[in-house]
């Protein structure tokens, strides 16, 4: 049973040129609040990373590059940016994480970390959380993937519920 294991490792890791590995999004929806009630947006101040991340110069940069990416998103789906009156706030966040065992989990060893991003969605009018949005994947803490942040704004928001959904766009 073990090189059963032992071999999708291989494939998984033998398709990294492709799809990068090791990356994972969710997302969490509040079972009280209807977010397809909503019609318009405007961005707060960023959130903290999830714990085990921290606040780098590098991940302040990656939410700066984030912003726009999660803005055409909102926008793809139906969403109109109102900065004065909006239904729903929008707070980014990112930060930086160490591999606990980079060797362990490859064959050979890298220099990649772990990154996060994560999209909060606050009720404007009573400032309660109702979507939550986290992806994670192993990153070039010298380089900033913008293809890999707007892939994870995609997979983090697909199921976010659209406006128009003549204006949403497919995905591969």
């Amino acid at each position: 049973m073990k090189w059963i294991g032992v071999a999708l490792l291989g494939v998984a890791t033998s398709c990294a040129t492709a799809v990068p590995s090791k990356t994972t999004a969710t997302s969490i929806v509040s079972p009280r609040t209807s977010v397809a009630s909503y019609r318009t947006f405007s961005f707060g101040l960023a959130d903290q990373p999830k714990a085990g991340y921290e606040v780098t110069p590098r991940s302040l940069e990656v939410q700066r590059r984030l912003r726009p990416v999660v803005l055409e998103a909102l926008l793809d789906r139906g969403y109109v940016e109102d900065r004065e009156k909006s239904d729903f706030i929008v707070k980014l966040a990112a930060g930086t994480g160490a591999l606990a065992n980079p060797g362990a989990e490859r064959a050979v060893p890298t220099d990649l970390a772990r990154g996060f991003i994560g999209i909060d969605v606050y009720d404007a009018s009573t400032g309660t959380e109702v979507w939550q949005g986290s992806a994670f994947a192993e990153i070039d803490p010298e380089k900033i993937d913008d293809s890999l942040l707007k892939m994870g704004v995609n997979h983090m928001l697909a199921d976010f519920p659209a406006r128009d959904t003549s204006r949403v766009a497919k995905q591969p």
